[in-house]
């Protein structure tokens, strides 16, 4: 039997992407939304990232074969309920996301000339990643 990937409303704080990354890969989600904050914070396009698997990931137990455009909708319409009525911990992963923002920005701006801000984004992308997959790996969440 093959896994298959879903978006978990149960336990999503935003679209479920992360919750469904999680279950998929079997760790915590909260390590993927960490991923997921460190590479907006470092100028990633993480946002779009996980907009485009919002759209693409189906809802555990909804049809996959359901069109684009539906699921376009879809997505707009649960966007809507998460403005009118946001998880409390999504707004504590938001606050974190823009104090993280603002001190990258504010370093950024102190020019350190021994540090190469083109290479601190990756890294700590990288470094992230790795500490996902050896968590999935080991079991350990």
């Amino acid at each position: 039997m093959t896994k298959k990937l879903y978006r978990n409303p149960l336990e999503a704080l935003l679209g479920g992407v992360c919750a469904g990354l999680g279950s998929f890969l079997g760790i915590n989600p909260v390590y993927i939304r960490i991923l997921f904050v460190l590479w907006a914070v470092t100028g990633g396009s993480a946002w779009l990232f996980y907009f485009v698997l919002w759209v693409i990931i189906p809802i555990e137990g909804e049809d996959s074969s359901i069109d684009l455009g539906k699921r376009i909708k879809a997505v707009g319409q649960e966007l809507t309920s998460v403005f009118q009525h946001p998880n409390p911990q999504l707004v504590v992963f938001a606050g974190i996301g823009l104090i993280g923002m603002g001190i990258f920005f504010l370093l950024r701006q102190a020019n350190f000339p021994w540090l190469h801000w083109e290479i601190v984004g990756p890294s700590v992308l990288v470094l992230a990643g790795i500490l996902i997959l050896f968590r999935a790996l080991t079991g350990k969440n």
